[in-house]
């Protein structure tokens, strides 16, 4: 606790030594010279004057005279001579760590039918909870008027209804197998 505080005094020191200091620092010395030479630039140089027009001279016609291509410039043929490859040695056997087994894998645990029917309730859940969610998304989409989007969500509704049925008549079997009463069928 102690060294803290002295930590903290010690860095406030710091600050008022370097703020102090920033503020005795003595101002620049501005000559008058440079003082006008940042207010009054001088005036640039007029621009040249635009060129005078060429003027047009005759010129004769000359006899046209067929120009025929300079001679193609040999290159030189160059061959290289190519090696043979070396021969590499192979590496040692020795370089290679063992081969390593992995552990062996333990079985499944049994899954139960109360296990089942726990695992379809969570299941059945999360479906009825994005049953609420389109419900909204798709009294939202009709509120304004994107009917569009709702018959899309409309969809996407009915998939979701049909599976939670599907999940609701599995959970009714599933209570009675856990239960141990045989449901009619």
């Amino acid at each position: 606790m102690r060294i803290r505080h002295c930590l903290v005094l010690g860095g406030a020191g710091v600050l008022a030594v370097a703020v102090g200091a920033v503020k005795l620092w003595p101002a620049p010395v501005v000559e008058p010279a440079q003082v006008a030479a940042f207010t009054a630039p001088e005036p640039l140089p007029p621009p040249p004057p635009p060129p005078a027009p060429p003027q047009r001279v005759p010129v004769r016609a000359v006899e046209s005279v067929a120009r025929t291509p300079p001679p193609p410039r040999e290159t030189p043929q160059v061959s290289v001579a190519r090696l043979p490859p070396e021969p590499m040695e192979p590496e040692p056997e020795l370089s290679h760590p063992p081969p390593q087994y992995n552990d062996d894998i333990e079985p499944e645990l049994p899954q139960t039918a109360q296990w089942e029917l726990d695992k379809t309730a969570r299941l059945a859940a999360l479906v009825e909870r994005d049953v609420v969610r389109l419900a909204r998304e798709r009294e939202d989409a009709v509120m304004q008027g994107d009917y569009q989007r709702s018959e899309q969500i409309d969809v996407m509704l009915q998939r979701n209804l049909e599976q939670l049925r599907g999940l609701h008549d599995e959970i009714r079997k599933l209570v009675a197998v856990v239960n141990g009463v045989d449901l009619p069928e």
